[in-house]
């Protein structure tokens, strides 16, 4: 009781003496007194036992028993937010000022739902950011005055595609270290869940529009993968500056902006395997202790508030002398127990958090779900996770509603990516596993510009259409808990939207228009004009899928075909790709026709109608291959990747081993080194290639840094290559070297200083005294082309200017971003690209000039074609050597290339702009060149076509007569047939 009430007490009035009565009058007077000296005493008596009943409790004690309380209720709020859609909700992102002004009506659309493609074409409406109205298109239909009509003939419409994996506006493009924000390391240790990607946005981020050219309208941004618990996620809307007063304000982006915070849902990013053990020095086994400890401690604060959550939700519920209470509980108890470094881990395991995690193998999988487990955690999804494929029962054990939010091709580059299957999507899928994929955005490597692409790659390993177009849309909203308003064309759903000039997962679909929150993101003057443009019947078609063998009926079949001196007929052949044939070959048929092939120890010895080939075989041994869609190209060729050198980049134990960057160019004796020395076959890029329909491989050293890279080597990609067996073709290439930001190193510390060493290194080659056989002077004298790695236009501008002093070197221009830039400077000096950057981006400072490409620029390899420079195409990273095929469709599309044209961009413009013409080993092994009239070189022969990305290898023969590779396609598990006549997937 307080001083107060103790005065109170002191104040009673003291005891009387009793006195004798004297008269009747007093002692009426006495009694009245006595009375009223009793009420004043029980008056005073119940003030003191109720003082705080009366006494308002403090401010501070009032809001701190409501700031708690409410905070009790946020769990329940955050779920409750998640409604369904209805055609009168209003988009909380549209403001009134700078959303959509008018109604809008796409008629006569092919409609991808994000469910299914309907049967006929369909009207849709959308106003104030919010789809209307969904409804099979009629002929006669009236429209209000204020909507915008749009008929786009058929073509496809997809829901806005959603990437729930990206790093752009944490990394924006072009980037500097200055403003690369995505791991929080190492400072705070390896479990930081208290940090916030939002805190390092970047709203001026070009690649949000860029991005949004390719129809990714929403992106959930994680931070990045450095630590056991990385952050917290936010996902985004890719529009540039979106608010009021388009300005580059952070909030603006966010998909929820409007929605107050508290209802908001949240993302946790966490990481097992790699990655936080080799950045903090932890094994798996400290990581995972680290991580329970964390767990533990964050469980007894949840366990404090629940406890103080229970005592004031009792106490709120109370009545009577709630304020008293109040004051005496703060008083007691103290508010709510809080740390905000604790508080997202205890918002995890109250379950607020939609958990996803970084992730690959299948023995990771297990000790993070057990873990998570163990204190009540349940994930959402594992990113990555390329060797998913191989326990699909397990996590669905785990986990009933598991997503696997993966690569379609983009792996090999560490241990944990080695185990990656290109299936692995169909397989997960086969077994019931939910499979989004996504690009993991942070820069050309995984640009999320083509996360579309990736969904048409696994189609064309064999998921379904459907399936792979919910995996960028639907179902990846429904992983990130948003497919009540994202992911779908539906009435009440924001109007995201995407208008494709052909099936969206066709080789080189490419955006007409794209929709976001009703506003157009395609401001180029010729949108308008494509949306409204015919479309093709036949672009509409769905792409086939790669046909696939048993694993029984290859054993029989290229058994057979490989035996010494088989005769083989190949029927059912739509085309043949080649130039260069075979003397005495006859190619006379009707346009439509299909057409036959006879090899014969190795050799095409008629391509023509079936009942002319038949005609030339002996029928005794004759393997017969029907296909149903054959191509025969040339063999492919793999430039500028670690094939044979390198197995695993981020394992140098793995490979040949990097010179560093201490390289004294012009001591070529000690410094001056050849692939070919270093070269190991049987890495799994390899498989890659053989699936690809890649018969050759040009491999460099190892770069290092540096001006300087070495001697490139020629090999063979067969499974049966070896060093002794002929696996290397060609023991000298090119000389390679880099110029730019890469060639930095000791001895050229500069871009300048790399440029002089280059010119040095050509002067000495020219100089009196060379061996006619040293490197130097057969690149100084054009015998030994020079290939120059670099990507901006003044350091091509530099090549061009050495071509001129040196006229006789035979200069070639790898990677050349900027290069399109220069492309008639190209031209004039007869310079060369192979061109990496096709469908490359202006990730870094060097390459802040890069075209984006088409929609909002065009083509790079088209205006390079259309300039007169002679192009290859390649790709960076082993594991995209299997499409080359397909990035010759892309450049075809927008270039105008026949077949024919854009097959020789992967295979036989390398024996041009490298003069390998002629140069390969003759069928006996003397190593002596084959004459023009019998080489043909590498063949292969397709099911499906290779452009379109439908093809697998059925058969590559070599140039010097063996069989390469015979039904290639079963990376990882092959397709066999059990008792019952199923199909399943062996490992």
């Amino acid at each position: 009781m307080g001083a107060k009430n103790e005065e109170l007490l002191d104040a009673s009035p003291p005891p009387y003496q009793p006195q004798p009565p004297t008269q009747r009058f007093f002692i009426r007077r006495r009694r009245g007194r006595l009375i009223t000296l009793a009420g004043l005493f029980a008056f005073f008596l119940f003030l003191s036992h109720y003082g705080n009943a009366v006494q308002k409790p403090s401010y501070s004690h009032s809001e701190q028993f409501s700031r708690g309380l409410s905070k009790c209720g946020e769990s329940s709020s955050r779920s409750a937010s998640r409604t369904s859609s209805s055609p009168n909700r209003s988009n909380p992102r549209w403001n009134s000022k700078s959303g959509q002004q008018r109604a809008i009506v796409l008629r006569n659309a092919t409609l991808f739902d994000g469910e299914k493609v309907h049967a006929a074409t369909v009207d849709i409406s959308f106003e104030q950011g919010v789809i209307k109205s969904v409804s099979e298109t009629q002929d006669e239909v009236t429209f209000p005055s204020n909507t915008d009509v749009y008929d786009v003939k058929g073509k496809f419409v997809t829901p806005g595609l959603v990437d729930i994996h990206s790093h752009h506006l944490e990394l924006p493009f072009s980037s500097v270290s200055a403003i690369a924000d995505v791991n929080e390391k190492p400072g705070f240790g390896p479990i930081t869940p208290f940090v916030r990607a939002i805190d390092g946005f970047k709203p001026y981020d070009p690649a949000i529009k860029i991005i949004a050219s390719g129809g990714v309208t929403s992106s959930l941004n994680l931070p990045g993968s450095g630590n056991i618990i990385g952050g917290q996620g936010y996902l985004v809307k890719n529009i540039p500056l979106p608010g009021e007063n388009g300005e580059p304000i952070v909030k603006e982006l966010l998909l929820e902006h409007g929605i107050p915070e508290s209802s908001r849902q949240r993302y946790l990013k966490m990481a097992c395997g790699e990655n936080p053990k080799h950045l903090y020095g932890h094994t798996r086994l400290g990581n995972v202790w680290l991580l329970r400890q964390h767990l533990e401690k964050a469980q007894k604060l949840k366990s404090k508030q629940e406890a103080w959550c229970q005592s004031a939700q009792e106490l709120q519920s109370s009545g009577l002398w709630q304020q008293s209470r109040v004051t005496r509980f703060v008083d007691k108890v103290g508010e709510r127990p809080e740390d905000l470094g604790l508080e997202a881990t205890v918002a995890l395991l109250k379950g607020e958090f939609n958990v996803n995690i970084h992730c690959y193998e299948p023995e990771d999988f297990e000790r993070m779900l057990d873990v998570l487990h163990e204190f009540g955690v349940h994930p959402q999804a594992f990113h990555h996770a390329l060797e998913a494929w191989q326990v699909p029962e397990f996590l669905k054990q785990q986990e009933e509603n598991i997503t696997i939010a993966t690569f379609a091709e983009n792996s090999l580059f560490k241990h944990e990516a080695y185990g990656a299957n290109l299936r692995g999507p169909k397989i997960l899928d086969d077994h019931g596993i939910r499979v989004v994929l996504k690009s993991d955005h942070t820069g050309e490597s995984n640009h999320a510009k083509y996360l579309m692409y990736q969904a048409a790659v696994s189609h064309s390993f064999g998921l379904s259409e459907n399936k792979a177009l919910q995996s960028v849309t639907s179902v990846a909203a429904q992983s990130i808990y948003q497919d009540h308003r994202i992911g779908f064309v539906r009435p009440g759903y924001d109007a995201d939207l995407v208008v494709w000039d052909s099936h969206p997962l066709s080789v080189g679909a490419t955006t007409v228009q794209v929709y976001v929150d009703g506003r157009e993101v395609l401001d180029n003057k010729d949108s308008l004009q494509r949306l409204e443009t015919q479309v093709s019947s036949t672009k509409n078609v769905v792409p086939e899928a790669r046909p696939f063998i048993l694993q029984t009926k290859k054993r029989d079949v290229c058994n057979r075909a490989t035996a010494p001196g088989a005769n083989i007929l190949f029927t059912g052949i739509k085309s043949s790709l080649m130039e260069n044939q075979l003397a005495g070959v006859t190619l006379a048929v009707e346009e439509g026709q299909d057409l036959a092939m006879v090899v014969s120890n190795g050799r095409i010895i008629c391509l023509d109608i079936e009942s002319r080939c038949s005609s030339t075989l002996q029928q005794d041994g004759t393997v017969e291959i029907k296909l149903a869609n054959g191509y025969v190209t040339p063999g492919l060729i793999a430039f500028g990747n670690n094939l044979g050198i390198l197995d695993i980049s981020s394992e140098p134990s793995t490979g040949d081993g990097s010179p560093g960057s201490k390289v004294n160019a012009l001591d070529a004796q000690k410094h001056l080194h050849s692939a070919k020395y270093g070269v190991h076959f049987g890495g799994r890029g390899f498989g890659r290639a053989r699936i690809g329909g890649v018969t050759r491989a040009i491999t460099a050293p190892i770069f290092g840094g540096g001006v300087l890279q070495g001697v490139s080597t020629g090999l063979r990609t067969s499974e049966n290559a070896t060093i002794l067996g002929g696996g290397i073709w060609k023991d000298e290439v090119a000389l390679h070297f880099a110029i730019g930001q890469v060639a930095k190193g000791d001895d050229t510390s500069t871009v300048s200083s790399g440029v002089e060493r280059l010119r040095q290194i050509l002067l000495e080659g020219q100089g009196r005294g060379q061996s006619p056989s040293s490197v130097y002077y057969r690149a100084s004298h054009g015998s030994l082309p020079v290939v120059v790695y670099t990507v901006n236009e003044d350091d091509v501008s530099q090549i061009v200017l050495l071509k001129r002093e040196f006229p006789t070197v035979k200069f070639v221009i790898f990677g050349g971003h900027g290069a399109p830039l220069v492309a008639k400077e190209l031209s004039e000096a007869q310079i060369p690209v192979i061109l990496t950057g096709n469908r490359g981006a202006p990730d870094r400072w060097e390459k802040r000039s890069s075209l984006a490409g088409p929609p909002l620029s065009p083509s790079p390899a088209q205006i390079l074609i259309d300039a007169g420079v002679l192009v290859a195409l390649a790709v960076r990273g082993d594991s995209k050597v299997h499409g080359l095929a397909q990035e010759a469709r892309w450049v075809a599309k927008f270039a105008g290339l026949t077949d024919k044209e854009a097959i020789k961009l992967v295979s036989t413009n390398f024996d041009e702009i490298l003069g390998l013409n002629g140069n390969l080993r003759a069928p006996d092994g003397s190593g002596e060149s084959l004459t023009e009239t019998t080489f043909l070189g590498d063949f292969v022969v397709w099911d499906g076509s290779p452009l379109n990305g439908e093809g697998s290898v059925v058969l590559a023969v070599q140039s010097d007569g063996k069989i390469g590779d015979c039904w290639p396609d079963v990376e990882g598990p092959s397709c066999d047939i059990d008792a019952g006549g199923n199909a399943f997937w062996t490992r």
